[in-house]
Order: C-alpha cells, then sequence, then structure tokens
C-alpha cells in the first residue's frame, strides 16, 4: 500500500463516520432537542426538570454507610510458600 491509498482510506473512514453521526442525529432529533416558543415554556422545562431530578435523589432509599477498608484477622493470615 502506498501513501495515496491509506490517505484515501483514512478520508473514506472519515467521511463514513460523519455520515453515520449526522444519520444518528436525524434519527434522534426530538429527543436531543428541545423547542420552547417562549420563556415561559423554557422556565417550566427547567422547573418540572429540576423537580423530577430532586425526586429521583431522595426516593433512592437511605443513605449507605461508607466502605472502610480492613485486613483479616491475623489468625486468619496464613503463608503460602512456593518452591521450585
Amino acid at each position: 500500500m502506498n501513501t495515496l491509498d491509506i490517505v484515501l482510506i483514512n478520508i473514506i473512514c472519515y467521511m463514513g463516520g460523519l455520515g453515520t453521526a449526522f444519520g444518528i442525529f436525524l434519527k434522534y432529533k426530538q429527543a436531543l432537542l428541545l423547542r420552547t416558543h417562549s420563556h415561559a415554556q423554557l422556565q417550566d422545562l427547567v422547573r418540572n426538570l429540576t423537580n423530577d431530578l430532586q425526586n429521583n435523589g431522595t426516593s433512592l432509599g437511605p443513605p449507605t454507610p461508607p466502605i472502610v477498608a480492613s485486613a483479616p484477622p491475623p489468625h486468619e493470615i496464613k503463608e503460602i510458600v512456593i518452591r521450585n
């Protein structure tokens, strides 16, 4: 393979990636972009999202205790010796 082949393959892969990303964006455009027609709609949307996040954060249950590192008791430690 010469340099021209490598450059052409790189260009084809790059354009294919851009095309795929653009196609995915077009398919999911309605879910990715939120359209509001007024400032009141935008404020309502932000308020609803904030309430949802706050409700989801408190419904997870009681907080779990922190994880503390510990070593096994001394009587459970065994020495393993490997000899050739």
